[in-house]
């Protein structure tokens, strides 16, 4: 047995021997050096590209350590999938946002690796917004920047939610900005269609549904959000009516009838909601109106912890010699067409436009409202009102200039300048006018005085168009009109790039 060991122990080393005498260490005796990758200047460090286009991404030069004459194999890893062996990347992405990448090239010596991050704009930021009927469905449609015929995207709604039903007709849509907390915010779209109602919300960066279906029994005429940015609600009229819903819930509710009810009884809300705010020395009041068409009452309704309704009331001089001023209504026996909320500067509501509608003799008037004081009564106490008869033909739509002092009243095919600021004023030229064939069905400014005209042509199909016009100036320059590319136009908002 022992000599068996030693037998053994013999013919392991004589192996080892014989191994050892037929390899070389090449790396030592520098008889193979290493023909691995050098790359001259790495590729940047962010690629940007275009959501559902081919963005080419070239990889960077390079020697080989030897100067041999070696080709390196390439690999192109995104999100922790191998999407390329080509030695420039052809990608085209599925998905928004930030992702993760890497490039390998290799030769049988070593591996070079790098790195990178494909930023994937959200591609809904900064463009109109375009809400249309076609073919007996709801479509949204964007159009970036407001420009481009060719960048038109036709129902990117139901590209980016194929499973979602859209058929019927739609009825409102509304943009509104939500801040969580130091940092963070999301914009979402609410998109109201078909009847019974459905009601989803939708995120504005990528158009992708968010919430389940909220239903409504009736048909939602005019969809708003207000609050605080931090406790955002979201607000429907309804059945002339008011809903409220939570923006994490998803059953509205008539939390404000009461309220209403007992200002303004027997109530019908026209289809419009609008923010305001009044400035008293250092006090500010802020909250909602709403018009109610039965009793001709412009409502306003604080936000916070204590809610208040009051009517907007005006004072005029009393009709006894000596006697206090009476309150008035200046919207008596009138019915609202459209309301919208302007400001000096962004963001800001300093004034309240009204279009409107005498019952007794059908003219109509616009009218400008400067809150006073929300004083603890029952009536907005003090507003100041200017009025003026709109006497250019049926008006149907109404739309602030920037800063509040004028609104921007449109016919059919046409839209009028009033200059609130000056009341007396009694000739208002017709500012914009549209094509033969063309009605007017929505309007959007931006804060760079750009204005935006949805229209609709006759027949069926591919009837909406849109117009959009410098109005910084005296006179209306037209940019650009985009003619017969999507459906019939329900209404249209613009996104600014800074929401």
């Amino acid at each position: 047995m022992k000599m068996n060991k030693i037998y053994k122990s013999l013919g392991l080393l004589l192996a080892l021997s014989l191994f050892s005498s037929c390899y070389k260490d090449h790396s030592v005796n520098g008889d193979h050096p290493l023909a691995v990758v050098k790359v001259a200047e790495p590729i940047a460090s962010v690629q940007t590209a275009a959501f559902g286009e081919v963005t080419v991404i070239k990889s960077p030069a390079y020697t080989i350590t030897t100067g041999a004459s070696v080709t390196p194999s390439y690999e192109w890893i995104v999100d922790g999938v191998v999407v390329s062996t080509e030695k420039d990347l052809s990608y085209s992405p599925t998905s928004y946002g930030k992702h993760d990448a890497r490039l390998r090239m290799y030769t049988p010596d070593g591996s070079y690796f790098y790195r990178f991050t494909i930023d994937v704009p959200y591609r809904y930021v900064d463009g109109l917004y375009v809400l249309a009927s076609n073919e007996g469905k709801t479509i949204l449609s964007y159009l970036p920047g407001g420009e481009k015929t060719d960048a038109f995207d036709l129902d990117a709604f139901g590209r980016s939610n194929p499973t979602i039903d859209m058929t019927g007709d739609p009825q409102s849509m509304f943009f509104y900005r939500y801040v969580p907390g130091a940092g963070a915010s999301r914009s979402y779209l609410g998109i109201a269609l078909g009847l019974p109602t459905r009601y989803y919300r939708v995120s504005a960066d990528s158009l992708k549904v968010l919430s389940p279906r909220i239903s409504f029994t009736n048909p939602v005429d005019f969809s708003h959000a207000s609050g605080n940015q931090a406790t955002v609600k979201e607000y429907f009229i309804s059945g002339a009516n008011v809903w409220e819903l939570e923006k994490t819930g998803n059953i509205p509710a008539k939390k404000q009838d009461s309220r209403l009810s007992r200002v303004a009884s027997g109530y019908s809300l026209a289809p419009a909601i609008v923010n305001w705010r009044a400035l008293t020395g250092t006090r500010v009041s802020e909250g909602m109106a709403f018009f109610d068409n039965a009793g001709s009452n412009l409502l306003y309704m604080t936000l916070g912890s204590s809610i208040t309704v009051k009517k907007v009331r005006t004072f005029t001089a009393s009709a006894f010699p000596g006697g206090a001023p009476e309150e008035t209504n200046p919207f008596e026996d009138m019915t609202l067409i459209d309301m919208k909320s302007a400001g000096e500067g962004n963001y800001t509501y300093n004034y309240t436009l009204l279009l409107l509608k005498r019952n007794s003799d059908s003219k109509y008037f616009v009218a400008r409202l400067t809150a006073g004081d929300f004083a603890q009564s029952q009536n907005v106490d003090g507003a100041t009102v200017s009025v003026v008869e709109f006497t250019e033909g049926t008006p149907t739509h109404l739309m602030p200039n920037l800063g509040g002092t004028a609104a921007l009243v449109a016919t059919a095919d046409k839209v009028y300048f009033y200059n609130m600021a000056n009341a007396t004023a009694t000739t208002h030229p017709a500012w914009i006018s549209l094509p033969a064939g063309q009605t007017i069905a929505s309007m959007a400014l931006t804060s760079d005085n750009r204005l935006f005209i949805g229209a609709n042509g006759t027949g069926t199909g591919l009837v909406g168009s849109i117009y959009s016009y410098n109005v910084a100036g005296i006179t209306p320059v037209l940019l650009k009109s985009e003619e017969g590319i999507t459906g019939k136009i329900k209404q249209i908002v613009y996104r600014q790039f800074n929401n």
